[in-house]
């Protein structure tokens, strides 16, 4: 069963009457591509900047991030909730004018970087996030186009996301049938022994 914090089970329960609002944010963890050191960086929906408590999707602890806002994260696709292992893929539209969203597109190296996606609930008394969820998606990116507009244009930049556990469960390893691949290994090579195993003889009706 998926944990829900108390507030959130108050809200979802009261639906019905008192109305959902929800935000998407977005944590991505890439590298700098001057320094090469390990850089992250959030962005979620909502109009302001503002630091949101979630439970890390890689280490299952809860946490305080910053998020940036005012435009920066324009859209995430529909998640497929599924329990098989059925590949998702998330895209995630982003600004091409906002500064965290310039940040990750054009500063960060984002090849195989990590992304965690949370589904935030409002409360729709005060519009406050109501407790600590886990993700609704943990994945990999894995492509980062970014599209200039002629002037006048709307350009785009579009992080294209798959599941991490399920993309490296589907994905094969060309080595298995690589002979300098086995060779690396303490100097195993095909038919090593072959010559050895020619030269048994076992008789009929023993062992």
């Amino acid at each position: 069963m998926r944990y829900q914090s108390p507030g959130a089970r108050d809200v979802l329960t009261n639906a019905t009457t008192d109305g959902l609002v929800t935000r998407m944010a977005v944590w991505v963890s890439a590298r700098n591509r001057a320094t090469g050191l390990p850089a992250e960086v959030g962005v979620w929906d909502g109009d302001e900047d503002l630091g949101l408590t979630v439970i890390s999707g890689a280490t299952g602890a809860t946490v305080t991030r910053a998020y940036y806002g005012g435009g920066a994260l324009l859209k995430v696709s529909d998640i497929p909730r599924v329990s098989d292992f059925t590949v998702q893929t998330v895209t995630i539209d982003l600004s091409q004018i906002a500064d965290a969203a310039l940040a990750i597109t054009r500063e960060y190296d984002l090849h195989l970087a990590g992304v965690e996606v949370h589904e935030i609930l409002l409360s729709p008394a005060t519009g406050q996030p109501v407790g600590a969820d886990l993700p609704v998606f943990v994945g990999i990116v894995d492509g980062a186009p970014v599209r200039t507009p002629r002037v006048g244009g709307e350009g785009s930049a579009v992080l294209k996301c798959v599941s991490e556990v399920m993309a490296l469960l589907t994905r094969t390893n060309p080595e298995k049938a690589s002979y300098e691949a086995q060779k690396l290994r303490d100097g195993d090579e095909w038919n090593l022994y072959a010559g050895v195993v020619e030269t048994w003889e076992i008789p009929w009706g023993t062992k």
